[in-house]
Parts: structure tokens; sequence; C-alpha cells
């Protein structure tokens, strides 16, 4: 399970806002939009805030993933905030970049490009942004006394990438900081749209505790340990104003969320969300307070045509991929199946050459049985014992290739990215592995790594290689490498 932390971003961002104003002393594009519509021309009848979360892995020299983005559209004249959740493995247009995850957008072009992806997205402007390190979660939640919250199910899972384990049962729980975590990282069958209904859960579970007046007391004392886990260009007024608005609107139980409407679908083994265009747009227009005029809506279905369009695209070439990597494999099996039996008659042929000549080798060092005789008779004439026959020398063992002491990988890129194959070689070398080159080959979708050898250090190592991976053991007594990395699409 990868590390997502959707629940603890929408939670722990959205009580900064409220409690922005305890906190004063301490806060001081691309190409032609696929919609057609100018930045101008997108909707900006309310503040319309956008909130990353991102999970940043700087000892991987990875620059991270956005894998929390949400926008909270504030009515300045009501007081009222709307909260828009946009799953993690939405399928959208990047600019400049083509289609994909929208959290891949962060990894392209930092905040900015993920900021032009959900403007042109959603077809609204945005003016501000909170960006949310979530190291610190677990601190404030500890500092706020934990948090109540009816569990809606046995969580339990363990996720072997990150050593994270993850064990809460079902019912009213009270959760610290560990825990919560646990919960708002918890992935089941439902993906990243029950992770989101659990962030919703526990959104209203933290509002409640903040909102009491003992805890209003405390908020000062927290300020501090909050902003070092944030940045954001939002004006300390705004922030005052939109966490006076939330606390109101928790109150009543008036906060309006919802969730970019689709599909989960599967290009390969890759699984996406697939939004639906014309209802994201119509929900944008509600959201926003805006009418849904003849412009904005040809903008939207246009947008809904090349959507579609590049979905129908990326699963015929993925089919037609999958189809000529199936014939491949089967012309490389056969060719493997000669090449085998070729070596093998190659073994044969040599074995036979070997045992001729180690037959003419003996043949030569044997004497004939009266010549022995006669030297030794000779020997006796002169009252000498006759010279023991000497010991032929035991044969040496073979020995097997010398490994390097350095553990050493070879690296076959099936990955169809030049780039990626030149990264993934960059973090092992960094993580201290010498890198042999195996080329390149047909494209897998898993990165596998096999151990050549039984040696459990060995395998310790290999179990950490810095990227996601599955391992298995092949023991080869004869390779001159520790392992082998076959590098697939999954490489980030």
């Amino acid at each position: 399970m990868k590390p997502n932390v959707l629940g603890i971003i929408l939670a722990v961002a959205v009580a900064v806002l409220a409690c922005g104003y305890g906190i004063y002393s301490y806060f001081a594009g691309g190409d032609e939009s696929a919609d057609s519509l100018t930045r101008q021309e997108r909707l900006a009848l309310k503040k319309n805030i956008m909130v990353l979360g991102i999970d940043e892995r700087p000892k991987d020299d990875d620059p991270g993933r956005s894998d929390t983005i949400f926008v909270v559209m504030f009515d300045t004249q009501k007081k009222t905030v709307s909260l828009l959740s946009i799953p993690r493995d939405t399928r959208v247009r990047i600019p400049g970049n083509g289609f994909d995850k929208i959290n891949h957008a962060f990894s392209y072009g930092s905040r900015q490009l993920t900021q032009e992806t959900v403007e042109e997205f959603l077809g609204i402007r945005i003016d501000n942004y909170v960006q949310v390190d979530f190291n610190g979660f677990k601190g404030v939640v500890d500092a706020i006394g934990g948090v109540d919250i009816d569990v809606e199910e046995d969580m339990y899972y363990y996720d072997d990438w990150d050593d994270f384990l993850i064990d809460i049962k079902k019912g009213p729980q009270h959760l610290d900081g560990e825990k919560a975590i646990q919960y708002v990282r918890y992935r089941d069958e439902e993906g990243d749209i029950g992770r989101i209904k659990r962030q919703q859960h526990f959104l209203m579970a933290v509002y409640d505790k903040i909102a009491s007046a003992f805890m209003l007391l405390r908020i000062p004392g927290l300020s501090r340990q909050i902003t070092s886990m944030i940045d954001t260009n939002l004006p300390m007024v705004d922030m005052v104003d939109i966490g006076r608005a939330l606390l109101a609107m928790v109150k009543e139980k008036g906060i309006s969320a919802a969730t970019v409407p689709g599909t989960p679908e599967d290009i390969g083994d890759i699984n996406y969300w697939i939004p639906d265009i014309a209802k994201l747009r119509a929900e944008m227009a509600k959201m926003q307070g805006a009418e849904m005029t003849d412009r904005y809506r040809s903008a939207a279905e246009m947008m809904e045509a090349e959507y579609g369009r590049s979905f129908r695209q990326a699963v015929a070439e993925e089919k037609e991929e999958k189809a000529a990597s199936s014939s491949g494999a089967s012309l490389k099996k056969e060719l493997q199946s000669d090449s085998v039996k070729k070596c093998d008659a190659e073994r044969v042929e040599g074995r036979k050459k070997k045992q001729k000549e180690q037959k003419k080798q003996e043949s030569k060092k044997q004497e004939p049985k009266n010549v022995k005789q006669d030297n030794d008779n000779k020997g006796n004439k002169h009252g000498k014992a006759p010279a023991a026959p000497a010991l032929a020398a035991a044969p040496a063992p073979a020995a097997a290739p010398a490994r390097p002491s350095r553990t050493t990988l070879l690296l076959i890129n099936r990955s169809g990215s030049t780039a990626d194959g030149a990264a993934a070689r960059q973090r092992l070398e960094n993580a201290g592995f010498a890198v042999l080159d195996g080329g390149s080959d047909a494209m897998e979708n898993e990165t596998l790594v096999i151990s050549t050898t039984n040696d459990g250090s060995i395998v310790a190592k290999l179990a950490k290689i810095p990227f996601p991976h599955k391992t298995r053991t092949d023991k080869d007594p004869s390779a001159s490498y520790d392992g082998i990395v076959i590098l697939g699409r999954d490489f980030r």
C-alpha cells in the first residue's frame, strides 16, 4: 500500500483554517486549455483555495506526489464553505505532459503545475493555496488530546514497503496521533473513494473537538506546531474569516462536501478514476453559485469529448501493446529454447573432448611395467630401498565466480522509459549498490527483484531497494551478481 495521507491532510489543513485566528504572530501558464476557456472565463464567484497534501521523499531524490487534493470554496458574502475532494487517481490532462493521474502533476511541476491542472480540470480560478507537510500530524492530534470517533469496520493492514501497521477495531474509539494516522491511511475495497468518506467522518470529529471552549483556549499554544506544517499564500484575514465560518457550519452540520463524479477503470494493470466531465462541470457551477451558460456548457462538452477520446485510445494502445508483448514473449521463448538446445549440445561436445584429452594425458604418464621393475631392481643392487611412488596431487575444486564485495545488481529496464531506467540506476547507486546494465526488454507492469543467493544479509538489502517492487529468490551460484532488478512501469 502506497503511503497515502488524504485524511491526514484534509483534517489538519482545514483545522488550521479553523483556528487561524490563534496564530497571528507566526504568519507574517501552460499550453492551450483542453476546454478552450481562457483563465478569465473560468468561474471565480467564490474564493477558491487549493489544498495539497504532499508525500515528499527527499531521501529517494523524489519530488513527491500530491496524495491529497481538494478545493475549499468560500462564499465571502454568505460566510459559507464548500469542499470538493479530487481522488488522487483521477485521470486528467496535465498541461505539457499529456494524460496521467492528477497526483503526478506535482512531480512534474510542483505546486504551480498542480494548480494549473486543477484550474483547467474544474473550470475555476484558484485564488490561494495551502500546501501541507503532514509529518507533525501525530503531534497535533496528541496535542488536542486525541479524537473520539466511531470506527466503521475492523481495520488491519501491514505495509511492508513503509513498515507501517494499521490495526484498529470497529466501534467507538479514542484515537491518539498514531491511531489517527492509521485510520486516515487505511484503504479498503473502495480505494480513494472510501478513504474520502473517512476523511469527512474524521473531519467532523476533529471539528467537534476543536470547537469546544476548552480547546479554543489551547489553540494559541499549538500555533507554532501547526504553522510548521503548512505553506500558504492565504492572507491572515481570510484565514480568520474562513475559520470562523467553518466552526459555525460544523456546529450546524452544514458543510457541503462533494467528490469528483466518475467511475474506476483499468488501463492495463493501472487503476484510474475516470471523471464524468459533464456532471463535474454542472456540480462546479452549482458549488460556485453560477449559471450554466451556453459558453461554459459547450466548453465542458469539448473537454468531455477529448477526455473520452484519450481514454479509448489509451485502452486500445494497451491492448495492442499486450498482444505485441505476448507475441514477442512467445518468440523469445522459442529462441530461448533453441539457445538452450545449442548450449546443451556444446556442453556435451565439450565434455567428450575433455574426456579424450584426459585419456591422452593419462596414457603419456603411464610407463611400461617391465621398465619400472628394472629401475626398482637397479636401486636394490646398490642397497637402496625403492623410492616411494609419488602421490598424485588432489585436483583443486572448481572455484565459483567471485562476487564483488559490494552488492551487485543487474538492472533490466522494462519500464518503457529510458529516463526511468536512468533514475532507477541513480537511486540504486545512491543506496550503495553496484549496478550492471542489463539492457531493456518488453515492458512489464510491476517491478521485480530476484535474489540470486540465499545469503540473508543480501536478501535483506534487496528488500530495501528504494522503490516499490516485488521480491523472490532464485538461487544461482554461477551468477556474478547478487540480484536482478526488472524495472516495471510502476516505477516512481
